[in-house]
């Protein structure tokens, strides 16, 4: 008999961060799991450079980046996604009925989304289709707050603007509790600015809200939630919990003490979100919830505070000070410090001859091409007293081209990063756990999860191991 499975996908979180939470919090969720989970330690066997828009499709595909050759988000899928399809595609079209909340690279939708018991994509998606509809305005206002939080969280985006899209969203099931944590995030805001930050962590706190009633309502056999929520603090704050990883702690008593709370209050978040997962799986016989990353962060040697760094905070005004016309290019998911955007096929070698003409002290946007005319933008540029545009020789206003020095509230860069190393922790209601972590490759997880179902996993995979 199979399994009905949870799985929370925790990103970049590795046992360092998980196992001090727990050390610390011994009767949090994220301890019982520890304790009562049979667990692995997963390590990430892509080549290159590791990014999460790689090693998750990696894990939910059953191959290396090299074969999936997923290098970032916005690109057509259409290919890969017939060869090559992840996890709970393969599951749908096998007649398991299948939950789908964030994952990344799950837009657009799929051509049987009706299949599934409900299906919100990625916060990186093109648009905010979803199944069924009614998730759509809470979608459109998460891809709203992502773009614009990328860098920095913006004030301007107020929390009030949450409740209106809440008010128009009947039935998706905000709880009491969440309303009075984005209340009490206003109150905090207005006490200590730092807070502002957190507002990161608000977003995930409204998903999961919806995600657990639908889970309720629905109980599908397989289900995916996805959260970058505690990545994105420990990229930030790594040296306010383990000052001690830096051989040249670059970071002030002053700095430490503001923001030692950061990662604490994320990984709170999550804990309580395990809680109500384990909650779900003992009032319903026949679950698992498996807690996994596609790889881990440790701390980043040599690192620089960041008090400013130059971003494009207009798109639109870039590719227009570069003479395309808005039918001529479109933007394309990204994370910061990239830019994706597509440009039509008669513009795109003018393109990348005037970007090259465009340079910021000194320096020009790199473009590397993702294929089908979609480019990769960055800029890396921080720490810049001021900034000097030129373009086609001569000196240029940085606000036509979207170009800004930004103040960074955190001073905070890339503190930690990549590694390969990640976690995977399995709880069944049922069964004891262990305290000894067995080492797995990512790639085991599809098929383990394939062959919980019944079904024989593509002989691209690995054989995976038994769920339990």
């Amino acid at each position: 008999m199979p399994h009905r499975i949870i799985v929370y996908e925790l990103n970049e979180v590795p046992y360092k961060v998980f196992d001090h939470y727990c050390d610390h919090f011994k009767n949090g969720a994220l301890a019982r799991l520890r304790k009562q989970s049979t667990a692995f330690e997963t390590f990430a066997e892509d080549s290159g450079h590791l990014s999460p828009w790689v090693t998750w499709p990696t894990l939910h595909r059953g191959v290396l980046n090299d074969e999936h050759e997923i290098t970032d988000f916005g690109q057509n899928l259409r290919s890969v996604n017939r060869e090559l399809p992840p996890i709970w595609d393969i599951l749908s079209r096998r007649g398991i009925k299948v939950g789908m909340f964030g994952s990344l690279h799950t837009h657009p939708l799929p051509d049987n989304v009706k299949d599934y018991a409900f299906y919100v994509p990625d916060t990186f998606a093109a648009g905010p289709e979803c199944f069924p509809e009614q998730y759509e305005v809470f979608q459109a206002f998460n891809l709203a707050m992502t773009g614009k939080n990328a860098s920095q969280v913006n004030s301007g985006i107020a929390l009030k603007e949450a409740a209106r899209f809440v008010a128009a969203s009947p039935g998706l099931g905000i709880s009491g509790r969440t309303l009075t944590k984005l209340v009490g995030q206003i109150a905090s805001e207005r006490l200590n600015k730092n807070r502002l930050v957190r507002r990161r962590t608000s977003q995930v706190q409204i998903a999961f809200d919806f995600f657990l009633k639908a889970l309720w309502r629905e109980h599908p056999e397989a289900s995916f939630f996805f959260t970058n929520h505690v990545a994105s603090s420990l990229h930030r704050y790594w040296p306010s919990l383990f000052p001690e990883d830096y051989e040249d702690l670059r970071y002030d008593l002053d700095w430490l003490t503001a923001w030692k709370n950061e990662i604490p209050f994320t990984l709170h978040e999550a804990d309580y979100q395990v809680s109500q997962l384990i909650a779900f799986t003992e009032r319903n016989p026949g679950y698992k919830l498996i807690v996994a990353t596609s790889m881990g962060q440790a701390a980043v040697q040599g690192t620089e505070r960041e008090n400013r760094r130059v971003v494009v905070t207009g798109l639109n005004r870039l590719m227009k000070g570069l003479g395309l016309g808005d039918e001529e290019w479109k933007k394309r998911p990204a994370m910061v410090p990239h830019y994706n955007a597509w440009i039509t096929p008669e513009k795109r070698n003018e393109f990348l001859q005037k970007l090259s003409a465009l340079t910021i002290n000194g320096k020009c946007i790199r473009a590397e091409p993702l294929g089908e005319g979609i480019y990769r933008l960055e800029i890396s540029l921080i720490n810049q007293a001021e900034i000097l545009v030129e373009f086609e020789g001569g000196p240029a206003d940085p606000a036509v081209f979207g170009i800004a020095n930004l103040d960074l509230q955190d001073a905070a860069g890339s503190n930690a990063y990549h590694v390969p190393d990640g976690i995977l922790a399995i709880y069944d209601p049922r069964i004891a756990g262990s305290l000894e972590r067995h080492r797995i490759s990512t790639l085991d997880v599809a098929p383990t999860i394939l062959q919980n179902f019944g079904i024989t996993p593509p002989q691209y995979m690995q054989s995976g191991f038994k769920l339990g």
